[in-house]
């Protein structure tokens, strides 16, 4: 018998906005707990999943949304500077200029 993943799952999303999973606060503890760098890969890891926090993020720059992920105003102002019409353009730009 093989041994099962016991990984719970976790909506990453607040609720009503989410799908009723629980463990978001666990999860929101996690990554605030990272370097702001790993804060912004799992802000484009949300966005991969959420066509809503994609749109935020590609189109509208939202700073609630760069807020809610505790990046820094610094940050936010280089977010806003890069010229991405989609996630994989604005993806291969932050590693572009993260190198």
């Amino acid at each position: 018998m093989a041994l099962m993943d016991q990984t719970p799952v976790m909506d990453v999303l607040p609720w009503p906005q989410g799908h009723g999973f629980s463990g978001t606060g666990t999860w929101w503890e996690y990554v605030m707990s990272k370097e702001e760098r790993a804060r912004l890969d799992s802000l484009m890891g949300i966005a991969l999943l959420d066509e809503d926090v994609c749109r935020r993020l590609v189109d509208d720059r939202d700073d609630n949304l760069l807020e809610a992920f505790g990046l820094s105003e610094k940050t936010r102002n280089w977010l806003h500077a890069i010229q991405a019409t989609s996630l994989t353009e604005l993806a291969q730009k932050l590693v572009s200029l993260g190198s």
